[in-house]
């Protein structure tokens, strides 16, 4: 797949996404709200069992012997129906009720050919039309109705006139209300229980909260848990508690303001400071409040949807990805093939997720809270388009340091061992400068097109504060799985990410396998530095390209729709190599450092302890071959 081609599909599918987020936020005008309700009635029934309903009705006979159903064709039965359907139970009732008035007859007398006698039986002609007598079978079902609603009708009719039923318990108290006192006592409990619980909202913004500040409770409760409470509460009270609906329809209905403090992480700075100066422009009295306020919205929607242009590129790449790898054959899914091999296009993404620590149980004991047990260090690669994460598992002792090196090194591994080949590759990571946005990293991708692992890469970086992707799904799936397990070993570590996906979407790739290293870090950065230049104000970029076509020239774009700059990144000296790499030629190998003494003391000392198997107690927490230090402390 040519880079021309690329683009194009990329610009489709950018630009289809685009239309679709302007739909989506598109005012709708309140004359057609109406239009929209019925059209979303109608599509909620089922069109093919009413269809094949209405069709056996017009080819049976409807049993009068006046074949009254010819009368009507399929479209004006189909609409009729749905038309009365979508009436309320008030508003067909009124209807019926109108109709047996013109359809009843008003004389006392049943005339015959021989004689007149009192009426002893109301009867009803029924039509659809003035000239469209019908019976009743063909009327009851133009119009979608029941037999017992129609009898119960004429009963009302006969007895009260056209006036509409009124429910026996109308008006009532049910038997099973709550009483004033017992709403007071379930007022009371939640404003105490919201006293000593809650937050106010710090933006300080009373519009969500109908004209009163909002209280936050903690995400971690809900309707249910306070519920629980509330009854405990009542028990010691030897009082009688209220059920869980009628709690919940309490709480919302005399207390909206007190609410559920939605779990967020990682919050847009930027966003969150164009909150607070929105409130606080709307809370000083000046003549120009107006104006500072417009002006603020007009920069944080210019934000957002900066934010959301960058989002969707990012989901026209993985959608363009997932297309490319449905449109590869089988035998090419099985194994990695050789760099620059597979003429297609695929997507990648990669972070580091939070430190996982071992040994780890679901019934964790209060004191190990208060000590540092074995780190791991998770990196994961998400292949977007298939979709699969490859997630490093590397221990402490093993690890290198969170850097530039280290993300390189995981990322060489990757595409020697477990991409699928690819001719072209759209890269994605967050805005981290010390290990994704650097120098580093771009001359690696250069040095990957000049000596053929790759005839196209583009990397992109997330908006900041907006860095919310593929790997964190991956990442979420594992914490939900490891938070329910118990890992006492590196072993039992890498079954619980491998166990966290049934479909097998995590892969674990451990640093070691029989003992033999496989992760080897180089020392890329100060390599690299010798043949290439570095890009001045890199930080200010988020996309990079690089192709085969213009050697040594890196594509730099602020944002998606601003203007491409190129940049010459290749030294005066020349880059030496073309298509053959030789191991000899690589950059130096960097080992990592292991433990310290203190630290492997502090683990034998402090955390062996927990670890309940003697087996698992050596594997993790072993006796260490070095002489004790002096101080007992972990590094």
């Amino acid at each position: 797949m040519s880079t021309e081609e690329t683009d194009k599909e990329i610009a489709v599918l950018f630009k289809a996404l685009l239309k679709e987020y302007c739909n989506l936020n598109r005012h709708v005008a309140p004359e057609d709200n109406d239009d929209d309700e019925v059209e979303t009635t109608l599509t909620s029934v089922d069109f093919d069992v009413e269809k094949q309903t209405i069709n056996e009705f017009l080819n049976r006979s409807c049993g009068c012997g006046c074949n009254c159903q010819k009368l009507f064709t399929f479209g004006e039965l189909l609409d009729a129906r749905f038309k009365f359907r979508n009436m309320s139970t008030a508003e067909k009732n009124c209807f019926i009720l109108s109709q047996l008035v013109c359809f009843c007859r008003h004389s006392e007398f049943s005339y015959s050919a021989r004689m007149i006698t009192p009426r002893k039986r109301q009867k009803f002609e029924y039509t659809i039309n003035s000239d469209r007598p019908v019976c009743k079978n063909v009327f009851l079902f133009y119009y979608g109705e029941t037999i017992q609603r129609l009898k119960r009708l004429q009963k009302i009719f006969f007895m009260q006139g056209i006036e509409l039923p009124i429910h026996g318990n109308k008006g009532s108290k049910p038997v099973h209300a709550c009483s004033i006192s017992d709403k007071e006592a379930v007022k009371s409990f939640i404003i105490n229980f919201a006293a000593a619980q809650g937050l106010p909202d710090p933006g300080r913004d009373v519009r969500k909260g109908n004209g009163r500040l909002q209280i936050l409770l903690p995400s971690v409760m809900n309707y249910l848990s306070i519920h629980q409470i509330y009854q405990a509460s009542m028990m010691d009270c030897n009082a009688e508690a209220i059920g869980y609906r009628t709690f919940v329809r309490i709480w919302q209905e005399e207390l909206p303001y007190i609410v559920f403090n939605n779990p967020r992480s990682d919050l847009c700075l930027q966003c969150e400071n164009f909150k607070k100066q929105i409130n606080q422009v709307a809370a000083i009295l000046d003549e120009g409040k107006e104006d500072k306020q417009v002006k603020l919205y007009q920069q944080a929607l210019d934000h957002i949807n900066h934010a959301k242009k960058e989002r969707m590129y990012y989901r026209a790449h993985a959608m363009l990805a997932n297309k490319n790898h449905e449109a590869l054959p089988s035998s090419q899914l099985c194994k990695p093939y050789k760099a620059n091999s597979v003429d297609t296009m695929m997507h990648y993404s990669w972070d580091f997720a939070q430190q996982f620590h071992y040994p780890f149980e679901d019934q964790q004991v209060g004191p190990i809270y208060f000590k540092t047990p074995r780190r791991a260090q998770l990196f994961g690669i998400c292949c977007e388009g298939i979709p699969k994460q490859i997630n490093y598992l590397i221990d402490e002792a093993d690890f290198l340091e969170k850097n530039a090196n280290t993300v390189i090194s995981l990322l060489d591994h990757f595409f020697e061992h477990h991409a699928i080949g690819e001719t072209s590759v759209y890269l994605t990571a967050d805005n981290c400068v010390g290990q994704n946005k650097n120098n580093a990293l771009i001359q690696y991708l250069m040095y990957r097109v000049l000596t053929g692992l790759h005839n196209n890469i583009e990397l992109s970086f997330l908006v900041v504060g907006h860095t919310k992707f593929s790997p964190d799904g991956y990442f979420g799936l594992i914490r939900h799985r490891y938070r329910r397990s118990q890992v006492y070993t590196y072993e039992q570590l890498k079954q619980v990410i491998e166990a966290s996906s049934p479909n097998g979407h995590n892969v674990c790739q451990p640093y070691a396998t029989h003992n033999q290293p496989e992760i080897i870090y180089r020392d890329w950065t100060d390599w690299l530095a010798n043949y290439f230049k570095i890009i001045p104000n890199i930080t200010s970029y988020h996309h990079f390209k690089i192709n085969h076509q213009d050697r040594g020239t890196v594509k730099l774009k602020m944002d998606v729709d601003s203007q491409e700059i190129k940049i010459n990144l290749i030294n005066t000296s020349g880059f030496p190599y073309t298509y053959a790499v030789k191991s000899g030629e690589l950059p130096r190998r960097l080992m990592p450092k292991g433990l310290s003494a203190e630290r492997q003391w502090y683990l034998y000392d402090q955390i062996r302890m927990h670890i309940p198997n003697d087996t698992d107690k050596e594997k993790t927490c072993p006796r260490p071959d070095i002489s004790k230090p002096s101080k007992d402390r972990p590094t």
